[in-house]
């Protein structure tokens, strides 16, 4: 699995209404920090998440999911895969790999919990500290 990281202004106009150029500008720029800094280990993610979870990337997903930086109001979501631009860049590491999660993980109940047990796992693996990211994300998502 190969993801494809795109920031589209047409996307984020569709998403906001309204934009300005400032914004989609510093929605790339974030993007492309964030790839700089954790290329690495999104690479190591998607070879692990399945693993971890004991499923394959689903087939409909192809070979390649395409993952959208967005500047807006509203939060990540996962059908299209699009990840809100954050000044904290481990957030949004933490983000896209719940996002991810719903990939492989059916909607069940319990399958927040299961995704972020997914994500605990996967971060303990990585040897990276995100327990502050994680239990924001899992305040928001195991309610």
């Amino acid at each position: 699995m190969k993801l494809k990281f795109r920031a589209m202004s047409i996307y984020m106009k569709q998403l906001n209404r309204e934009i300005s150029r400032k914004q989609i500008e510093d929605a790339r720029k974030i993007g492309k920090l964030f790839l700089m800094k954790y290329q690495d280990e999104i690479d190591r993610i998607v070879e692990m998440l399945p693993k971890i979870a004991t499923k394959p990337w689903p087939k409909e997903d192809g070979n390649e999911i395409e993952v959208y930086f967005v500047d807006w109001k509203g939060s990540s979501f996962s059908h299209p895969l699009t990840l809100k631009v954050r000044d904290d860049l481990l957030l949004m590491l933490v983000v896209l790999v719940h996002e991810l999660g719903h990939h492989i993980i059916p909607k069940e109940e319990g399958y927040h919990e299961k995704i972020n047990n997914i994500m605990e796992k996967i971060f303990r693996k990585l040897k990276i500290d995100a327990k502050k990211q994680i239990a924001l994300i899992k305040e928001k998502t195991e309610k």
